[in-house]
């Protein structure tokens, strides 16, 4: 009974210190979502994807330019000829320049831009599911190592009780020497396990913060997301397979490998332009006077050596490229939710046994103890006992943190876990 309230007074002391204010889970994802290059390199290069579809609008646009030359040769000894190559020649002129036809390939061209766009719209939304599956890793490898450390200080206390005991009963003559060093040598392996599981606790933080941005004293709150969590049916989470991100990326990059045809194709197809110039000056001569020109230049291509051709095949083998990349990622993306629906299931079934085996653990454990004083056991049982409640208490703990971190695998495998809407500055 000694034994039993001091443990239970030194699990009160270790519950009751007051600490800070817990980050949540949702609290580290947002400082993540802030301080995270990955995000901040994703959403550049969807803005590169945004000015490319400018840079293709604006080849549809008429193309203004102010145009200045002043050239100075040798004056023609011919008197016919001066007059069409003076001495010295000033041009001023404002030029424009209109695409009116280009076998539509224009106009594929910038759907095919706008694809692209979309496609890495989907790609940063990507990764900030997977920042957040990075964090919640991080986060529960945190919890998970702090409570394996308390229940090992636990047991560590248990065992320096034990000793104490055996030496007590050692000097009265009820125990021998061996029973004590047994205990002894127990826990001194225990105290070097917490002291490893330490340095893989400081490691842990260390990768939180890095991941998160937050200071690796961070004091984490315990979500327990898991809990009570009841699964609908696999057909339900398999349905999503199309909301996914990387799906939904690998379509728009499909869409836009079909315009690469298009504009392909269209090199078959003649070229019509307008240009059109405005002469503030023109050298002195004969065109002196004549102040501004229209031209209509069209272009029919008849030979090129197959290159067009070969062009138009090539995209057609980036169609199919697409369109197998797409069917891949489709299936992986099944696989990976069939998968995880799996693996969450066993693992609450796990929790369930050890919750079990744990409290009967604590209870053999208990009864051992009490008929060890009544002298109806052996130490080497008490010992077993001890062992096989520590481990039993440990794996639980275990278990229920990988739960909730299977969960979060899942939710983002069938796309419930969706990116967060991110202001743009």
């Amino acid at each position: 009974m000694c034994t039993n309230l001091k443990l239970f007074l030194f699990v009160f002391s270790i519950l009751s210190v007051k600490t800070a204010p817990a980050a949540t889970l949702q609290e580290a994802f947002q400082s993540a979502l802030q301080k995270n290059e990955t995000v901040g390199l994703s959403k550049e290069r969807l803005v590169q994807s945004q000015e490319r579809v400018s840079q293709v609008r604006g080849g549809l646009y008429p193309q203004v330019a102010l145009n200045a030359t002043h050239m100075i040769q040798p004056r023609p000894s011919d008197p016919v000829a001066r007059e069409f190559f003076p001495e010295k020649q000033t041009t001023i002129n404002l030029s424009a320049n209109q695409v009116l036809f280009r076998g539509l390939r224009e106009f594929a061209g910038l759907r095919q831009q706008k694809d692209l766009v979309a496609s890495q719209e989907e790609l940063r939304n990507l990764t900030m599911v997977q920042l957040y599956q990075d964090v919640a890793t991080a986060y529960l490898s945190v919890l998970t190592l702090e409570r394996d450390l308390k229940n090992l200080d636990v047991q560590v206390k248990l065992y320096e009780d034990r000793v104490s005991e055996l030496q007590t009963r050692a000097r009265r003559g009820e125990s021998n020497s061996n029973e004590v060093l047994t205990a002894q040598s127990t826990e001194a392996a225990l105290k070097a396990e917490a002291q490893l599981n330490r340095g893989q606790l400081r490691m842990a933080r260390e990768n939180f913060a890095f991941v998160t941005g937050l200071s690796s004293e961070e004091v984490l709150n315990d979500p327990n997301l898991a809990g009570g969590k009841k699964l609908a049916p696999l057909a339900d989470y398999l349905k999503r397979v199309e909301e996914r991100y990387d799906v939904k990326a690998a379509r728009e990059q499909f869409s836009a490998m079909e315009e690469e045809v298009s504009i392909a194709k269209g090199a078959h197809w003649p070229s019509l332009d307008l240009t059109g110039n405005y002469y503030f000056k023109r050298p002195e001569g004969f065109t002196e006077d004549l102040n501004w020109d229209l031209q209509f230049r069209f272009t029919l291509p008849i030979f090129e050596g197959g290159s067009t051709q070969s062009k138009v095949r090539e995209a057609a083998s980036k169609r199919m490229e697409a369109d197998l990349n797409l069917s891949r990622i489709r299936r992986q993306a099944a696989q990976e939710i069939s998968s995880y629906y799996e693996t969450f299931q066993t693992r609450q079934k796990q929790v369930e046994a050890l919750e079990k085996s744990a409290s009967l653990a604590e209870k053999n454990y208990q009864v051992m103890q009490r008929d060890y004083r009544r002298g109806l056991s052996r130490n080497i049982d008490v010992q077993q006992a001890l062992t096989d409640f520590r481990t039993a208490a440990r794996s639980l703990d275990q278990a229920r943190f990988a739960v909730q971190l299977d969960l979060i695998r899942l939710q983002i495998a069938s796309a419930e876990i969706t990116a967060p809407a991110v202001k743009e500055d």
